[in-house]
């Protein structure tokens, strides 16, 4: 009840403080996450939708570039590609875990592909090892969609953490949740410096 009766919620200011970051109960939620899932960066946001957002405007999509994407997911996971003007380009999913087919990606890369959202579906992860192969032959992003699979492991990796950036949902319906929210984790420092820009419009740029 700490932060209801306080009054303040997140502490956020758009202008060059410390508070920027967010106020002390958001900057310790994020300390927390990334000492628990062992990353560098962990950011806070107002939903898993707008995390997936960030991810996308941090991976600098924009107007002429494609995005893999799941034919078999939430559309938050589709529609950040339109709001920056690309074209989501759907690649099949695996059979067996209704997951991106690694097969289907490959199949789905053209010169204008600049990143793969994929998507733990169901709680169940991606076969991270042949995506991200694929993705470095190519240079592209991937950015992982684990809003329904936090605490889940995939080959003795935190779901969440097989790409360069990855999305959780706090939503009030998931594993994790508090009523609303997400959080994106991620070991690059320009990405993270680009979240936080993006997470707070960009004021202080």
């Amino acid at each position: 009840n700490y932060v209801l009766d306080s009054g303040i919620l997140s502490q956020f200011l758009g202008s060059w403080s410390p508070d920027f970051y967010g106020g002390p109960r958001v900057r310790d939620l994020e300390r927390q996450w990334a000492e628990y899932f062992g990353v560098q960066h962990a950011i806070s946001v107002n939903s898993a939708t707008s995390g997936l957002y960030a991810c996308l405007g941090a991976a600098g999509i924009g107007p002429g570039d494609e995005v893999i994407v799941s034919p078999s997911t939430m559309s938050a996971s589709v529609t950040g590609v339109l709001l920056y003007g690309a074209t989501p380009i759907f690649a099949d999913i695996d059979p067996h875990t209704y997951c991106l087919s690694p097969d289907a990606v490959r199949q789905a890369i053209s010169p204008r592909t600049k990143a793969i959202v994929a998507v733990d579906l169901f709680g169940h992860p991606a076969d991270f090892d042949a995506i991200n192969v694929i993705a470095r032959e190519h240079h592209l992003i991937v950015i992982e969609d684990a809003a329904q699979a936090p605490g889940g492991q995939y080959l003795g990796r935190w779901t969440g953490t097989l790409g360069q950036m990855g999305v959780f949902s706090l939503n009030y319906h998931k594993t994790i949740q508090s009523g609303e929210g997400g959080v994106i984790v991620t070991d690059d420092d320009d990405l993270a410096n680009r979240l936080h820009l993006i997470r707070n419009h960009g004021e202080a740029v």
